[in-house]
C-alpha cells in the first residue's frame, strides 16, 4: 500500500508556485513577441491598401486615356500644390462621386461631373466593388468630405475607405490618399506609393 500511494503522488498537478512561474514565462514571450505580430499585421494591411491604390490610380489613368472620357468633359477647376511648390489645375475624385456610382444613383450628375461618375465605375468595377464591398454606399456626406478631415473620425463615421484622387490634364493622376484598414496610403506622381503616419486627408491650401 505504501507503495502505490507512493506511486499516486508521483502524478500530482502544478504547484501554486510552479503556475505562477510559467505564467511569469508566459507573459514575458508575450510581451517580446507581441510587437513583432502587430508590426506584422500592420504591414500586411499596408501592402493591402496599397494594392487597392495602385488599383484606383490605374484605373483612372485607363479610364482618362479611353475614347468614352475623350468625349466628355472634363472638369479641372482645382488647383492642386504638390510637394514641390508647383501647382497644377486638376480634377479632384472623392468618396461623393464614388458613393453615388455605387449605390447607381445619377440624380446629381451633369455634364460638368459625368467624366468623374465614370471614372468612379470604372475604380469600382475593378476593385470588384460594384456590390456591397467596401461600403462605398454609407458614404452621406458633402463633396468636401473628405477633404481635411482625420482619417479615423472619417472612417468611424462612415465605416467605408477614404479616397481623393487628383488628375491633372496630362491624363495622369497627380496625387491620391487612400485609407482602408487603419492604413493611410499617399501616391505622388514620380514618387510612388508611401504609408503616411500622419493619418489626416489632404486640405487647403494645398488642394483647393
Amino acid at each position: 500500500m505504501k507503495r502505490k500511494k507512493s506511486l499516486q503522488n508521483n502524478h500530482l498537478g502544478f504547484s501554486l508556485v510552479e503556475l505562477i512561474i510559467v505564467i511569469a514565462i508566459m507573459a514575458v514571450l508575450a510581451g517580446a513577441i507581441a510587437p513583432a505580430v502587430i508590426r506584422y499585421i500592420r504591414k500586411a494591411r499596408a501592402a493591402r491598401a496599397t494594392d487597392e491604390a495602385r488599383v484606383i490610380v490605374n484605373s483612372i489613368e485607363a479610364s482618362l486615356a479611353s475614347n468614352y472620357a475623350i468625349e466628355l468633359e472634363i472638369t479641372m477647376d482645382k488647383t492642386y500644390t504638390d510637394p514641390y511648390g508647383k501647382t497644377h489645375d486638376c480634377g479632384v475624385l472623392t468618396n461623393w462621386m464614388i458613393s453615388r456610382a455605387q449605390n447607381k444613383s445619377t440624380g446629381d450628375i451633369t455634364d460638368a461631373n459625368e467624366a468623374d461618375y465614370y471614372f468612379a465605375t470604372q475604380i469600382l468595377e475593378a476593385l470588384g466593388a460594384d456590390g456591397k464591398v467596401y461600403n462605398f454606399f454609407n458614404f452621406n456626406g458633402d463633396e468636401d468630405d473628405p477633404l481635411g478631415m482625420n482619417c479615423e473620425s472619417f472612417s468611424s463615421q462612415y465605416n467605408c475607405p477614404g479616397v481623393i484622387a487628383v488628375y491633372g490634364r496630362n491624363g495622369k493622376v497627380l496625387y491620391l490618399q487612400y485609407y482602408n484598414y487603419g492604413c493611410l496610403i499617399e501616391y505622388v506622381a514620380g514618387d510612388g506609393y508611401e504609408l503616411i503616419e500622419d493619418e489626416k486627408f489632404i486640405g487647403s491650401p494645398r488642394l483647393q
